[in-house]
């Protein structure tokens, strides 16, 4: 066994460590701030930690849910979302929108945040984030 092999695991095993390296991989990751809105008009905005960009040309960004969330559900229904960057200034905010709230429960208002429409999409932005 050599020194790297303690940092091996497979996941299907376990790990045996009281959080998930996993997590830690990709440090610090960016932040996919999420607003949607559900086909009743409902808005929702929530971070998203596994979010990337994965082209230019079509310019493409994606983010990864680990579960069946209001997001993942509006944009199915949808097909529109925008991505707000999630500054360290905003960061407080941006946890705010992290609560585990009922469907109709605004985010925005809950972080104390202003909705900004969009221009392409029936989706509102975060006026704060740059």
């Amino acid at each position: 066994m050599t020194e790297k092999d303690l940092h091996f695991y497979e996941p299907k095993n376990g790990h045996g460590l009281k959080h998930d390296p996993f997590n830690a991989i990709v440090a610090p990751r960016p932040i996919g701030w999420i607003s949607s809105r559900d086909k009743g008009g409902n808005v929702n905005l929530a971070p998203y930690s596994f979010f990337n960009a994965f082209c230019y040309a079509p310019p493409i960004i994606g983010f990864s849910s680990t579960n069946w969330k209001d997001s993942v559900a509006n944009i199915q229904d949808t097909g529109e979302f925008v991505w707000n960057l999630a500054t360290m200034d905003l960061a407080k905010h941006m946890n705010a929108t992290a609560a585990h709230v009922a469907r109709d429960v605004d985010e925005f208002k809950l972080a104390g945040l202003t909705q900004v429409p969009g221009k392409l999409v029936n989706v509102p932005r975060v006026a704060e984030s740059p």
